[in-house]
């Protein structure tokens, strides 16, 4: 017999080269998708903040602890202020749910 016929032939014979195949494969689908720019996105909108330009009278608290049944427009109203402008200074308060005991500022 010849020497190719005594060769045997394994699944490891078959499977290998497919194998090296699909790691090149892959590895060109990850080189591609790394060097593809992203499409441009909306563009970046800048936020300032800024104090409040109101001038506020001196006999105006610098703080306020909100009691029961307070309102935010009522507050305001008590001390020539706009609710507005106690929004600016507070942020994080939400007008609808003023918890009891909770300090704002008012200048």
């Amino acid at each position: 017999m010849s020497a190719m016929a005594e060769r045997q032939f394994s699944v490891w014979t078959i499977l290998a080269p497919l194998g090296l195949i699909a790691v090149a494969a892959i590895s060109l689908v990850v080189v591609r998708g790394a060097l593809e720019t992203p499409p441009p996105g909306p563009p970046e909108q800048s936020v300032t903040a800024t104090t409040p330009s109101i001038t506020v009278d001196a006999s105006v608290p610098t703080t306020y602890s909100i009691r029961k049944g307070d309102t935010l427009s009522a507050i305001a109203e008590r001390y020539g202020i706009t609710t507005d402008y106690i929004l600016q200074l507070n942020p994080n308060v939400n007008p609808m749910a003023l918890s009891v005991h909770a300090k704002i500022r008012l200048r």
